[in-house]
């Protein structure tokens, strides 16, 4: 499977705990972004100024309004950025994770480490209805251009999509940093943990 968020580095930025890897500390903040309303059953997400119309993901998702919360990572030389934006859907804990697509894309044609995801020109991102209107979206701002941003589906146990989830890149995937000095067999139990 394609790249996946990593679940620790997930952890920390919900808890608001500080996270390291590598050479690098991360301390997580949290900021409450808004209520997204949804009244088509879908969501897209996206830079709400771009030259593309968004298109919404394929999964479907009762009615509702649901809390969009950003995870801030604080750097220790001081820089500030989002590391992920979360659409919290359900109270269970993500048991998995897959990646958000629109219909014009398969995974099962991703290769470990790609992803699909979206650019940010105008220095914005966004959740919204794509359906409803203008007035069914949250907008928060990226600190500037870049991508592509995957986005995630997080999925119980018993399968409900509880969490729809962008990472903004901030945290190495499990793809990108495997933990060193240990055997494949650990790796993946790492991974899967």
């Amino acid at each position: 499977m394609s790249y996946a968020p990593d679940p620790e580095g997930l952890r920390s930025a919900f808890a608001a705990e500080r996270f390291a890897f590598e050479e690098t500390s991360i301390q997580f903040s949290l900021v409450e972004a808004g209520r997204l309303t949804v009244t088509s059953g879908r969501i897209a997400a996206g830079d709400p100024q771009g030259e593309a119309e968004l298109q919404p993901f394929t999964q479907c998702l009762p009615n509702g309004e649901y809390p969009v919360t950003l995870a801030i990572a604080r750097m220790g030389n001081g820089d500030q950025r989002i590391a992920y934006a979360r659409v919290q859907l359900g109270a269970a804990p993500v048991a998995r994770w897959y990646p958000a697509l629109v219909a014009t894309q398969d995974a099962r044609g991703l290769k470990p480490g790609d992803i699909f995801g979206y650019h940010v020109e105008s220095g914005s991102a966004c959740f919204m209805d794509p359906q409803a209107g203008p007035e069914h979206i949250v907008t928060f701002s990226t600190d500037g251009g870049g991508g592509p941003y995957a986005s995630y589906f997080g999925y119980s146990a018993d399968g409900c999509a509880v969490s729809l989830l962008t990472d903004f890149a901030v945290v190495p995937n499990i793809h990108d940093a495997p933990p060193t000095g240990r055997s494949w067999w650990k790796r993946l139990l790492f991974f899967w943990k």
